[in-house]
């Protein structure tokens, strides 16, 4: 995730007062309930820190329903930052790595961590979107790696970010997400063939959106419509709401403490977690499709 959120006090106090507050459809069937009933929850993002912008409904899954839980994680955020005093040894790759390791098993998840290009910093010199998909595809074709995954672990819940935003803006958060839609079609295709696996079909796909108003002055907000608000501050663990315990594991990337220190200060004052749930086989999405 990039450093791309300057905390000042004038800032909380504008998140504060902006928040969005939109209205989900009352004739849904709610995250909460399908989480309630079982559900199988697969996490796809792009770096090693980004369940801290989800991870609030991904712990109450695993944590306080005893819910299997699998983390994708497609890059290893070796163009990010390094905020260890010392420096991060041997490399920054490998110490996000030990870092996100940590992360999954307080998280009590399976995790999958790919070694796909990541974008070095700043952003303002990320190449566009569709040629950082290309450059995966050369690697190998991440919408396998997707479907393969989903293969395996049979998710009936797929969370991931905004295909169009992101989140923050950066592209392969975008990516994420569009290689999600993309291998969920792929891993029900009957006619496809990815090893001894067989298809499965994932039921539900959720974008975490960021829909709080304040961030429109720092890069915008998601463009997704909003079908459920989930709050953060159900009870998790050990007498911890989701929230209290995704800012504490937060900690465990040391290496992106610029980051997750304005992610901590941010989550004292949000409350609500924004779902999109999105229908892929329906409405397909082109990870190869040039950003407007």
């Amino acid at each position: 995730m990039p450093n791309i959120f300057p905390v000042t006090v004038s800032l909380l106090f504008l998140l504060i007062l902006s928040c969005a507050t939109i209205k989900s459809d009352g004739n849904r069937e709610d995250i909460e309930s399908r989480l309630k009933n079982g559900a199988r929850v697969m996490w796809i993002a792009a770096h090693p820190d980004d369940e801290s912008m989800a991870g609030a409904i991904l712990l109450r899954s695993s944590l306080y329903y005893k819910n299997p839980l699998y983390f994708l994680v497609l890059t290893h955020g070796e163009g990010g930052e390094c905020c260890i005093k010392g420096g991060c040894q041997p490399d920054l790759k490998t110490v996000r790595g030990e870092e996100l390791k940590k992360v999954a098993k307080a998280y009590n998840a399976e995790l999958q961590h790919e070694y796909f290009y990541n974008a070095p910093l700043p952003m303002e010199s990320f190449p566009p979107r569709h040629i950082i998909a290309k450059k995966w595809k050369e690697e190998k074709d991440p919408v396998i790696v997707v479907a393969e995954a989903i293969r395996k672990f049979r998710p009936d819940i797929v969370i991931t970010f905004d295909p169009y935003r992101g989140f923050t803006g950066h592209p392969e958060h975008q990516l994420a997400s569009r290689f999600s839609a993309a291998g969920i079609v792929a891993a029900a295709d009957e006619s496809l063939k990815i090893g001894d696996t067989k298809p499965h079909r994932v039921k539900h796909l959720y974008f975490g959106l960021n829909k709080y108003t304040v961030f429109r002055l720092i890069g915008g907000t998601d463009p997704s419509p909003v079908t459920e608000e989930w709050n953060m501050n159900k009870e998790c663990a050990g007498g911890k709401s989701c929230r209290e315990l995704l800012s504490k594991y937060t900690r465990f990337h040391k290496s992106q403490d610029n980051d997750m220190g304005t992610v901590r200060k941010l989550l004292r004052w949000i409350d609500t977690m924004y779902l999109s749930e999105y229908d892929p086989f329906k409405n397909p999405l082109d990870p190869y499709e040039e950003a407007k």
